[in-house]
């Protein structure tokens, strides 16, 4: 391995830092996590484990490396399921799930995707309800997220990352504090370095912090897309999603509405919302009513007898949208090489793999072997 003998510090334990280690390990770096959450936690400031987790691009057509991202996941996502089908036995599982996936929208065009994804069919307009204007449905791939944060991060420590948990600091007013939170970074390798005094050679950082990008760098573009769901009992038979708004005029929410049954867990997501630059944390009772009205129709199926969802939780999360995209680019800061990953939006999960792959040709790229 070329590089076994450097070191790059991955800063952020959600699914972009997670997979960013991974794949930076098999690319034969040696991988250091330093993330104040971990798999398991549950903090408004931690946004991954709050993600309804399925694959359905929404990269638009001006950005086809975004596109090439996703397709790169969907692609890599179905190499794992298959091998788990072969290995039945194996001890770690993804969390990773084949679903049809049926879409219904007001707009008329076709996705990019249609001839990447597995048995995509067009729903015939004369099958589709007043007011929509396309549906179609594909083969999709669903995630039980929390299962696969797990997975990512064992994952990780199996292929050699050592995994720290710290706060590091950082004060939002000063350009001048982002070098001081990666020497706050170097100070952690140090202190768990395997028995060894030596400054450790740290070839690069990896800033995968996701929404706290917006203080740890600082980086002013980075604004939330506030995402409230519902968790209820039992699993849909299919994923669906509707990009379209309620029939309700007294509708509180956004325009979108999703069924995400998730794998191996017999529970379903019900969402949601898209609320760009709300930071509330705690669910609106009022949107969780509409989510429950909104999904009966369209999960009939996981009703009680009484006709009503058994819910089980209310949740929030942040997405980390940024003005300009995602940042995945290698930046000089102070003496210190970062390649940041962070502003993905609502598209982590579909991003992880493409994003990763480009953060690791960067940093090959600099070190002169591409």
């Amino acid at each position: 391995m070329p590089f076994e003998n450097k070191t790059i510090v991955v800063i952020g334990a959600g699914v972009t830092g997670l997979q960013t280690s991974i794949s930076l390990l098999q690319a034969g770096f040696r991988v250091f996590i330093i993330a104040k959450h971990l798999p398991g936690d549950e903090s408004i400031e931690y946004t991954s484990p709050w993600a309804g987790g399925h694959w359905r691009s929404h990269a638009p057509a001006s950005d086809p490396e975004q596109q090439q991202w996703d397709v790169e996941t969907y692609k890599h996502w179905l190499e794992v399921i298959k091998k788990e089908e072969q290995n039945p036995s194996q001890s770690s599982r993804s969390g990773l799930a084949l679903r049809k996936s049926t879409f219904y929208s007001i707009s008329p065009e076709d996705p990019w995707f249609s001839e990447t994804v597995l048995d995509y069919e067009q729903i015939p307009t004369t099958s589709l309800k007043d007011g929509y204007q396309q549906g179609h449905t594909y083969t999709s791939v669903m995630v039980n997220v929390p299962m696969y944060l797990n997975y990512l991060l064992e994952t990780a420590k199996s292929l050699g990352a050592t995994v720290v948990r710290a706060a590091l600091p950082h004060r939002e007013t000063s350009d001048s504090t982002f070098p001081d939170t990666l020497q706050a970074a170097v100070d952690v390798v140090k202190l768990h370095s395997a028995q060894s005094t030596e400054e450790p050679s740290i070839t690069a950082f990896v800033n995968a912090t996701g929404i706290s990008a917006l203080k740890v760098v600082p980086d002013p573009n980075i604004y939330p897309v506030r995402g409230q769901t519902v968790t209820v009992k039992g699993e849909a038979h299919e994923i669906t999603t509707i990009d379209a708004p309620s029939s309700d005029p007294t509708s509180t929410s956004t325009s979108i509405m999703y069924v995400l049954p998730r794998p191996h867990s017999n529970t379903t997501v019900l969402g949601g919302t898209k609320q760009v630059g709300d930071w509330t944390a705690e669910p609106d009772p009022k949107t969780t009513e509409e989510i429950l009205r909104r999904a009966k129709e369209w999960a009939p199926e996981l009703l009680n007898e009484k006709g009503e969802f058994e819910v089980l939780s209310q949740q929030v999360g942040l997405r980390p949208g940024r003005k300009g995209g995602a940042r995945v680019e290698i930046e000089e800061v102070g003496k210190f090489v970062v390649c940041h990953a962070y502003g993905h939006a609502g598209a982590g999960y579909q991003n992880s793999i493409g994003s990763a792959n480009k953060v690791v040709g960067l940093l090959q790229k600099r070190l002169g072997v591409s």
